[in-house]
């Protein structure tokens, strides 16, 4: 069920490994992209938390930054993003986001089991006769 099921991208990035991924890339950009993008994924499909919010402070700091896309956004901006993000999941969550993937993992799999009944999935089911109880493969 191509596009139905719910999807978490760069997961077991954490602080350390999007300082590493910054250092041996070379492109910090790049690393602290990725590890925001996971952040919003995560609190988004796996916590179930707003995604507006995440949505609302990039496009603050674009506007702060005169820019229209996030291309034209640096490192920098991107690192404070992560830091951001991390302070909406810590409110949301009442805890830090968490640094261990195996947590993250864990986290991961019970959404993806989850949206096998996210009204998305139900409907698809239902538009092409998938039994429901057939469950998903994670």
């Amino acid at each position: 069920m191509p596009g139905m099921m719910d999807t978490i991208l760069n997961l077991g990035i954490n602080d350390s490994v999007a300082e590493s991924l910054a250092a041996m890339s070379g492109n910090p950009r790049w690393a602290y992209d990725s590890y925001r993008r996971f952040i919003m994924m995560f609190s988004d499909v796996a916590m179930g938390y707003n995604r507006k919010k995440f949505d609302l402070v990039m496009d603050e700091l674009k506007e702060k930054r005169g820019v229209q896309f996030d291309a034209g956004l640096t490192a920098e901006d991107m690192q404070e993003l992560v830091e951001r993000f991390k302070a909406i999941y810590k409110e949301e969550a009442g805890e830090n986001f968490p640094q261990d993937p195996k947590v993250q993992l864990m986290a991961a799999v019970r959404a993806v089991f989850g949206s096998w009944m996210n009204d998305r999935a139900v409907s698809y089911r239902r538009m092409n006769d998938i039994p429901g109880s057939w469950g998903t493969a994670v």
